[in-house]
């Protein structure tokens, strides 16, 4: 991928950009955008859609924010576990309103666990954990394990197992998972293994632990009593290692449960296979396909946006299509058919505000090699995508360069106009076929092709009223048109 400096520099000289200077170095940075991506930005705007570059530094940041909440509701635990039994997600409404309690004491306390134990009206820490309420015991376990002390560490990297009563919360989990079957403790306890196990190697375990076989063990835990998040996380370990029929089994069940990851995830292990594997694992699309579908039931974005690309290889890709047997439903001889069917899922993809299906159903459009070329929608793609990402760099790219192949368009059109003998506001037509309005002071643009009138001398150029007619014609149309 092209460095960003150098792109921009690219995009500047291409485009006669010129540096900044000081009428321009008071622009707001919006999105994460830097000043100078932000000026390369609506200047290129400037030329294409005027109207619109007043607005995008208040529009684009806005809509980022909309679409980042969105996107935050859809992914959460929550949402995830909506197909499970209910229990699963009460445990998680449960844990998140004792997180938000628990840190809200230690902040109104400055951080002093008795003083916050106090605020909480907590009992006594030698309390037999017999006579704890759950919400007690997972209070007790948040507390004494929220706070880090990384002074003591050694240069040892810092993980849930870095706070200095980690032991001691760790049994308050345990305990919670034990007596009241609360499952989540489990997943908690494996996540924070399994956050050692990647971060730090295992530096803050104690001697004879195995951070990541005790990751598996506590989502093992949890998954056995029917949390399907766990099996979800259970899976992945061994998908991980290798072991994808042991993944297979546990991604399975969670899928039955509703858990979108699984889905998605075993329609990339039938997509892929594995022939190093006993038994070995054979490709099988049309299963990848039934598991994509399911995990884009659960609005799951990204099984959309590999659905795309499957039906998209399916279209081009003539060894790959001899990969799906002609007993599948979606089996057709016709290429074609596979790309529509692509161009529908990766649609499905972005009305989940799935950015990597955004951006590749704008490289179709952009381009000249499917016989779907359509460089308005291929911006619409982009910009969405570069919202959707708040402003991502590879999002940024792909609009800067479509906004300059609209420019240079425009460009070539004024000039041969020009060269023609057109008046100073020569007519522009888009790679659409859409007119803008010929004369000099209107911008006014079809909305479908062959909407505005045409000059009934020359017959070349249009016009979206009577009164523009009249004022071209005035401002010099009246010499060059051929009547």
């Amino acid at each position: 991928m092209v460095q960003i400096e150098e792109f921009v520099e690219e995009i500047r000289a291409n485009n006669d950009i010129p540096k900044m200077g000081s009428s321009t170095e008071g622009i707001e940075p919006f999105l994460n955008l830097t000043r100078e991506q932000c000026h390369i930005l609506l200047a290129l705007y400037h030329v294409v859609d005027p109207k619109l570059e007043p607005q995008v530094p208040i529009l684009f940041p806005e809509m980022a924010r909309k679409f980042r909440e969105d996107i935050k509701e859809r992914n959460s635990v929550v949402k995830k576990l909506e197909g499970a039994p209910e229990v699963y997600a009460q445990e998680v409404l449960n844990l998140q309103e004792i997180q938000k309690a628990v840190s809200g004491a230690l902040i109104s306390q400055d951080m002093d666990i008795e003083k916050a134990r106090e605020y909480l009206k907590l009992k006594p820490l030698d309390t037999p954990m017999e006579e704890l309420t759950i919400q007690e015991v997972l209070m007790n376990g948040f507390l004494l394990g929220g706070i880090r002390d990384d002074s003591g560490t050694e240069g040892k990297k810092a993980s849930p197992l870095s706070a200095p009563n980690f032991r001691k919360a760790k049994a308050y989990y345990d305990y919670a998972f034990d007596k009241f079957k609360f499952s989540m403790a489990a997943v908690q306890l494996g996540s924070f293994y399994l956050h050692e196990f990647k971060d730090c190697n295992g530096e803050n375990c104690e001697e004879g632990e195995d951070p990541e076989q005790l990751s598996l063990e506590y989502y093992l835990k949890a998954a056995k009593v029917g949390n399907p998040m766990a099996m979800h996380k259970a899976a992945w370990h061994y998908d991980q290692r290798g072991q994808w029929h042991k993944a297979i089994e546990l991604y399975l069940e969670a899928a039955d449960h509703g858990y979108p990851d699984s889905a998605h995830n075993l329609g990339m292990i039938y997509q892929e296979g594995n022939s190093k594997i006993e038994p070995k694992l054979e490709v099988d699309l049309s299963k990848a396909i039934e598991f994509y579908n399911l995990g884009l039931t659960y609005g799951y974005a990204a099984s959309g946006t590999q659905l795309g690309r499957l039906f998209f290889m399916l279209s081009t890709d003539k060894n790959f299509r001899e990969k799906l047997p002609s007993s599948d439903p979606n089996y057709t001889s016709d290429p074609q058919e596979y790309f529509q069917t692509a161009i529908s899922y990766f649609n499905k993809a972005n009305h989940l505000l799935e950015v990597e299906s955004m951006q590749f159903l704008g490289m179709i459009y952009g381009s000249k090699d499917f016989g779907v070329y359509n460089i308005e929608s291929a911006q619409n793609l982009f910009e969405l995508a570069l919202m959707a990402s708040n402003g991502a760099q590879q999002p940024f790219e792909y609009l800067c360069k479509t906004l300059s192949a609209k420019r240079a368009i425009i460009a070539d059109e004024i000039a041969r106009r020009e060269a023609a003998g057109g008046s100073s506001a020569p007519q522009v037509v888009d790679p659409n076929g859409l007119k803008t309005c010929a004369a000099k002071s209107c911008e006014n643009k079809e909305s479908k092709k062959d909407q505005f009138q045409r000059c009934g001398g020359c017959k070349k150029r249009y016009y979206c009223s009577r009164l523009c007619q009249v004022n071209d014609w005035k401002e010099g149309h009246k010499k060059i048109c051929k009547k």
